[in-house]
């Protein structure tokens, strides 16, 4: 099969197309086919070597995966023979065939596509379940940072739904339309100095990270929370936590979330949900591009341009 390997650690350019021999289903795993991989920051962490999971150069990265089940291992039911079906793989998504647990399968309805499903997939996941985690309430005040990518987007959307007042960050006024097209009431431009610092909120939301953090903890109510839940801004740095000793008197609560830390039964539970709202139209994806795996390199220099919006999503 083919499959994009990093080498080693680095930039985009580390990332090869190669042949390797085609997995087999061990007991308990699905083999899947894959027609649809969602490309995100997580697999830029592991192509530079910064995640802390994977710490070794010659693993194929991709989080996640939909396709078709073409073969069980032992212990799995004939049912899921023929299946589409969505999977959380942390790695070795980046390829035309992964085996996976079935444990960590969720079969998709016919009207969700399988980039659909990615493009749903971790971003959704991550949103829903971190705001489940911060118990965002009808009429709070909720900002959302890095709206235009596909956490942000989802939160935003999700955060809506849930009856919150919810602003919203992004970079462009191409970037606010869409958002407002999404339902979402408040957007602003922060390349237009635009930062929800004149206002205050129960919630933020953020999967930016870098060095501004302390900046957004400060815009928290008393009582506020913030989630962090991702880092496309890059790692915070030492001081990035300075605001819960500046603002010691509001007591502030700091969340970090990752949905390695949540179980595959409850993650499929939620996944079913999400899928149901999205064939419903209550909740909408975007993808941005669909790429083949032999531009891979593109989809990782798209990615870290900033001007994506949605979702890449590898298409093998």
């Amino acid at each position: 099969m083919k499959a994009v390997m990093v080498s080693s650690f680095g930039s985009a350019d580390v990332l090869d197309l190669v042949e390797l021999a085609d997995p087999c289903p061990g007991p308990g795993q699905v083999l899947i086919s894959v027609q649809a991989a969602g490309v995100g920051f997580m697999d830029v962490m592991v192509r530079n070597g910064t995640y802390p999971q994977l710490t070794e150069p010659g693993v194929v990265p991709g989080a996640e995966v939909a396709g078709i089940v073409t073969a069980v291992g032992d212990g799995v039911g004939q049912e899921w023979l023929g299946r589409r079906v969505f999977a959380l793989t942390v790695s070795s998504g980046y390829a035309e065939l992964v085996t996976v647990g079935v444990d960590h399968v969720v079969a998709l309805p016919e009207a969700i596509s399988a980039p659909d499903a990615v493009a749903l997939g971790v971003n959704a996941l991550v949103a829903s379940l971190g705001l489940k985690r911060v118990a965002v309430q009808p009429g709070e005040r909720v900002l959302v940072r890095g709206a235009g990518g596909g956490i942000g987007m989802m939160a935003a959307q999700l955060a809506t739904a849930a009856g919150a007042e919810v602003t919203a960050i992004t970079s462009t006024p191409q970037r606010v339309d869409r958002l407002r097209q999404l339902g979402v009431a408040h957007v602003l431009d922060r390349r237009a100095g635009q930062d929800g610092g004149d206002s205050s909120y129960d919630v933020v939301i953020d999967p930016v990270g870098g060095a501004e953090i302390t900046r957004y903890i400060e815009l928290l109510r008393p009582n506020g929370r913030f989630l962090s839940c991702g880092a496309a801004g890059g790692v915070p740095g030492p001081d990035a936590f300075a605001g819960l000793l500046t603002t010691f008197h509001n007591s502030p609560t700091v969340f970090a979330f990752n949905v390695s830390s949540v179980g595959p039964g409850a993650i499929a539970t939620e996944f079913a949900d999400l899928l149901r709202r999205t064939a419903d139209g209550a909740l909408r994806v975007v993808v941005d591009t669909e790429l083949p795996l032999s531009e891979v390199v593109k989809a990782h220099t798209l990615l870290e341009s900033g001007t994506v919006f949605g979702k890449l999503v590898l298409v093998p």
